[in-house]
């Protein structure tokens, strides 16, 4: 029987993850929509706002979400964090949320 491994971070990494838009929207669905990301913790605070940029801004099939530095994450080391990405069209003010995904923060056993 399988288990699902939870997802990690270590403190100190930049965070850096690739959102595929599922199939069931047309490539160039996103063109017109604004995205954004935070990671949370389990109290609702701010860890941080992730940014979003399109590989192929005509397609918008591939989001990246970035945070270049994770320094200031060892107060959340042992906890759970969740991510979202939220998206708005600019031209109606129509949203849409992803799912809500969670990681676990973790220590770096090498740390500079």
């Amino acid at each position: 029987m399988a288990t699902s491994q939870m997802q990690v971070h270590k403190v100190g990494d930049s965070f850096t993850r690739l959102f595929v838009v599922p199939t069931e929207f047309a490539d160039g669905y996103f063109v017109g929509w604004t995205a954004t990301s935070q990671i949370r913790d389990q109290l609702d605070a701010l860890v941080a706002t992730a940014e979003c940029s399109w590989l192929d801004p005509v397609t918008t099939r591939n989001l990246k979400l970035r945070v270049a530095s994770t320094a200031s994450w060892s107060q959340w080391a042992g906890q759970l964090v969740f991510i979202d990405i939220q998206f708005v069209r600019t031209a109606d003010g129509e949203v849409m949320s992803t799912t809500t995904a969670s990681f676990k923060i973790v220590k770096d056993v090498t740390q500079p």
